[in-house]
C-alpha cells in the first residue's frame, strides 16, 4: 500500500499540452483530456475514466470517456440541463470536495438515499448500460474555476474488482490540487478560442455567400446559439424582404433538427416580441402558457403558406417550452428580428443567458444583419429609380426639344440641370450595386500558395507542402476572392478534422497536408491530400458549398476515397471567356 500513496507526476503531460493545444479547436480539448484521463486511469488502476463539463450556462457535457484504455466513441444524448440536487456530482458541487463511493448502485436508506438512483432515470440508456452498469466503486474529483466547480473527473472500477481505497483518493486529490487548474485553464482557453472561431467563421461564411450572389443558409447562422447555449430548443426570426414587406425567416431548432421556414407577410400582433414597442424590454423572460406563445401557436395553426410537416414541427416544439429568454436583434432603430432560447425546464432563465462569446456573436450578427438590410434597401431603391428615372429624363428631354430645340443647346442652366440629374440617377444606381459580386482574373497558383502559407503560420505543428507543376507565372482563373476562400476554407477544415480524428487514436502522428497545382488541357488542377482518416460528418454542408462554388466557376470536383484526395479543376480565364463568347454568339 505504500506505493499507492506516491504522487502522480504530470511533467510529461505538461510538456505535451502546449503542442496539443496549438490547433485551438475542440479536437485539441479531446486530445488534452484523453492524455490526462489516460494518465490517471493507469496510476490508480481504473477501468473507466470520464470528464464532465458543468459550465455556468447549465449544459452538461461529456468531454471525454475512456473505457478499457480506449476512447468510448458511442454517441450519447445527455440532458442539456444539470440539476445539482441529482447524483453524486451534486454532492461534489455542493461541498467542493472529492468523493469516494464504494458502490454507486447501493440501495441506500430512507435517511440517506442513493442520489445516483434518481439521476440514472434521465440518463442515456446506452451510456447507463455500457458505462455505469459494469462499475461499482467510483472516485469523483472537482476542478474549480473562479471559486466554483467547473468540471468533474470521474474514475471507476468494475464491480468484480476491489473498490478504490482512501489512498487512491488522496493521490488524485493531490494531482487535482497541483495540476487540475492548469489543465482546465488550457481547456477553457481552447474552448473560448473555438467559440470565437465558430462565430467568426459563421459570419464570414454569410458574407462570402452574399458576395457570391448565393442565398444565406440561416440554419448555419444559428449554429453558435445551438452549440454554445443551454437551450433545449430555440427560434430565430430574421426580417426579410423590402422596407414595406413584413416577412420573416423563422429558423427553429429542437435537438439535432433545424428548419428554416419563410413566413410571408407575417405582421406582428400587439405585444409581439417582433415589435420594437415601448412595452418590449429585452431580454424578455417568460414561462409556459405565456400569452405570446399562445398567440404565436394560434397564428401558426392557420397561417397560410406553411407545409404541414413544418407546421407540426413548430407547434410540437413550442408546446414543450416551459421557460424562454428573448434577445433583440434590433439596431439603430431597425427591427431586424429576435433570438429566443428556450428550455423544457420551468424557471430556467438564468441558465439561458448568453455566455460572453455568444453575446459577442449576437452583437456581430446584429451589425451584419443591419448592413445586409441597408444594402437590400439601396438595391431596391436603385432598381426602382434607375430605369424609370432615365425613362422620365429621356421623355422630358424629348418634350423640351420638340417645344424649343434652342433651350437644350443655348440655355446652359437647363443643360447643367439635366446633366446633374443624370449624374444623380447614375450615382444612386451605383450605390445600390457597390457590393455586387464581380469576378476578376486571379493567378490561382499564387493565390493558393498564399492561402496555405497563412495557414502554416497559424498552425506551425502542421506540415503543409505546396508543389506547383505549372509555368512560372501560372495561369489566370475567372473568380472572386470570396468564392476561392469558401472552397479552400472548407477543404482545409475537412483536412484538419480528418487529421485530429487520427491523432485522437494515434498520438505519434504529425499532421500533414500536400497541395499540388498542375496545368492540364486548358484547366488548372489542384490536388489536396492529407494524412488524416475518415470521420463522421456533421452536416455535409461544407462539401455542398464546394460543389456549388465550383459549378458556378464552370469547374469540377472529384474525390477519391483510397487514398482520400480532392481534385479541383478550374478553367483558364481565357478559355472560359472564349467559351462564353462562342456560346452567346447569335446563330
Amino acid at each position: 500500500m505504500s506505493r499507492i500513496s506516491q504522487k502522480i507526476s504530470a511533467d510529461l503531460l505538461l510538456e505535451r499540452i502546449p503542442v496539443l493545444a496549438l490547433s485551438g479547436e475542440d479536437s485539441s480539448v479531446d486530445l488534452i483530456l484523453f492524455e490526462t484521463i489516460m494518465l490517471l486511469v493507469e496510476k490508480v488502476g481504473a477501468d473507466i475514466g470520464q470528464v464532465t463539463l458543468l459550465p455556468v450556462g447549465g449544459q452538461l457535457e461529456k468531454l471525454c470517456i475512456l473505457k478499457d484504455g480506449k476512447r468510448w466513441e458511442k454517441k450519447i444524448k445527455m440532458p442539456r440541463y444539470f440539476d445539482p440536487a441529482m447524483g453524486f456530482t451534486g454532492n461534489v458541487i455542493a461541498t467542493g470536495k472529492s468523493l469516494l463511493v464504494r458502490d454507486i448502485w447501493a440501495p441506500g436508506t430512507k435517511q440517506k438515499p442513493n442520489p445516483f438512483l434518481r439521476l440514472v432515470q434521465v440518463l442515456d440508456e446506452e451510456y447507463v448500460s455500457q458505462i455505469k452498469k459494469p462499475v461499482a466503486s467510483t472516485i469523483m474529483l472537482p476542478i474549480k474555476h473562479g471559486g466554483a466547480v467547473f468540471c468533474t473527473i470521474e474514475l471507476s472500477r468494475y464491480r468484480n474488482r476491489k473498490p478504490f481505497a482512501p489512498t487512491h483518493k488522496k493521490m488524485l486529490d493531490d494531482f487535482t490540487r497541483r495540476y487540475g487548474r492548469l489543465i482546465i485553464d488550457y481547456v477553457l482557453d481552447i474552448k473560448a478560442r473555438s467559440a470565437i472561431n465558430t462565430s467568426s467563421k459563421k459570419l464570414l461564411s454569410m458574407a462570402r455567400l452574399i458576395a457570391s450572389n448565393q442565398p444565406v443558409d440561416y440554419r448555419e447562422v444559428v449554429t453558435p446559439y445551438i452549440r454554445l447555449s443551454s437551450a433545449d430548443a430555440g427560434m430565430a426570426f430574421f426580417k426579410t424582404g423590402a422596407m414595406d414587406d413584413l416577412s420573416f425567416r423563422l429558423v427553429i431548432w429542437h435537438d439535432d433538427e433545424v428548419r428554416e421556414i419563410l413566413l410571408n407577410h407575417f405582421v406582428p400582433s400587439n405585444g409581439s416580441i417582433l415589435r420594437d414597442d415601448d412595452i418590449s424590454i429585452f431580454p424578455v423572460e417568460e414561462g409556459e402558457n405565456d400569452l405570446r406563445l399562445i398567440n404565436f401557436m394560434n397564428r401558426i395553426r392557420t397561417f397560410p403558406g406553411i407545409r404541414e410537416n413544418d407546421r407540426e414541427f413548430i407547434l410540437e416544439t413550442v408546446k414543450k417550452i416551459k421557460s424562454y429568454v428573448v434577445y433583440s436583434l434590433h439596431m439603430l432603430g431597425q427591427e431586424l428580428g429576435v433570438i429566443s432560447l428556450a428550455s423544457f425546464q420551468p424557471r430556467f432563465w438564468k441558465f439561458l443567458h448568453m455566455n460572453p462569446f455568444l453575446s459577442l456573436y449576437n452583437s456581430l450578427l446584429k451589425s451584419f444583419l443591419l448592413n445586409e438590410r441597408v444594402i437590400q434597401y439601396l438595391w431596391d431603391a436603385s432598381r426602382k429609380i434607375h430605369n424609370p428615372g432615365f425613362y422620365c429624363l429621356g421623355a422630358l428631354k424629348s418634350a423640351l426639344l420638340k417645344a424649343d430645340p434652342s433651350l437644350m443647346i443655348q440655355n446652359q442652366e437647363i443643360v447643367r440641370a439635366f446633366n446633374g440629374l443624370e449624374k444623380l440617377l447614375s450615382e444612386l444606381h451605383d450605390y445600390g450595386t457597390f457590393i455586387k459580386w464581380r469576378s476578376k482574373e486571379i493567378n490561382l497558383e499564387k493565390w493558393v500558395r498564399a492561402f496555405f502559407q497563412r495557414k502554416s503560420a497559424r498552425f506551425p505543428m502542421l506540415k503543409i507542402e505546396y508543389n506547383a507543376q505549372t509555368e512560372e507565372n501560372g495561369y489566370q482563373v475567372l473568380a472572386s476572392d470570396e468564392q476561392l476562400e469558401t472552397i479552400f476554407e472548407n477543404l482545409f477544415a475537412n483536412s484538419m478534422r480528418a487529421i485530429t480524428t487520427r491523432q485522437s487514436t494515434d498520438r505519434s502522428i504529425d499532421g500533414g497536408i500536400d497541395i499540388t497545382a498542375a496545368h492540364q488541357n486548358g484547366t488548372v488542377k489542384i490536388i489536396i491530400k492529407d494524412n488524416g482518416i475518415q470521420y463522421e460528418t456533421v452536416s455535409g454542408r461544407g462539401l455542398r458549398q464546394i460543389r456549388e462554388e465550383m459549378k458556378s466557376l464552370k469547374g469540377k470536383v472529384n474525390i477519391t476515397k483510397i487514398p482520400y484526395q480532392t481534385f479541383l479543376y478550374f478553367q483558364h480565364a481565357r478559355e472560359r471567356t472564349t467559351h462564353t463568347k462562342l456560346k452567346r454568339r447569335p446563330k
